[in-house]
């Protein structure tokens, strides 16, 4: 059974970075993602289901690489986690455009929904990681620039 959660928010925001500078190198991407919800009991806890989306040789693919993480409160009614990536190698035609996920929220009683924004069965959200407009290269492999907030959409799928 799925159902949508109310008055609920979702929000991601990343940054990503070129690992050495030189041509044959990695892009690595590192997300922060943040779900509140007033509505949720005390005691409730929060499972991030993701995977990765984006083009093999120009043909689209989404959700590869799924993982479920149990997801720590970070505030009163809100959880956070960060979940990091290599999102393109330039000597592969792969590379992933967007991050795919679903909260999966578990009540104290034992009910569980999935919060994607949309009442759809499989459905999920997509948050666009073309949106990091700057990727700096570092020769340390620490993470530098700004976070940009990503655009995310509520995919239906039935």
């Amino acid at each position: 059974m799925s159902s949508t959660a109310l008055a609920s928010e979702t929000w991601v925001q990343g940054r990503a970075v070129l690992h050495a500078c030189v041509y044959a190198s990695a892009y690595e991407a590192h997300l922060e993602l943040n779900y509140r919800n007033y509505s949720l009991p005390w005691g409730t806890s929060v499972y991030l289901i993701h995977g990765w989306g984006g083009l093999n040789s120009f043909v689209p693919f989404d959700w590869e690489n799924t993982q479920t993480i149990e997801v720590s409160a970070s505030a009163p009614y809100t959880w956070s986690t960060t979940v990091t990536s290599i999102i393109s190698n330039r000597t592969s035609p792969k590379w992933y455009e967007h991050f795919d996920f679903v909260w999966k929220v578990v009540l104290p009683n034992g009910h569980e929904f999935y919060e994607k924004g949309n009442g759809s069965t499989w459905g999920y959200y997509a948050a666009s990681l073309l949106d990091i407009t700057e990727r700096p290269c570092t020769s340390d492999g620490n993470f530098v620039g700004p976070y940009y907030p990503l655009s995310v959409t509520s995919i239906e799928k039935w």
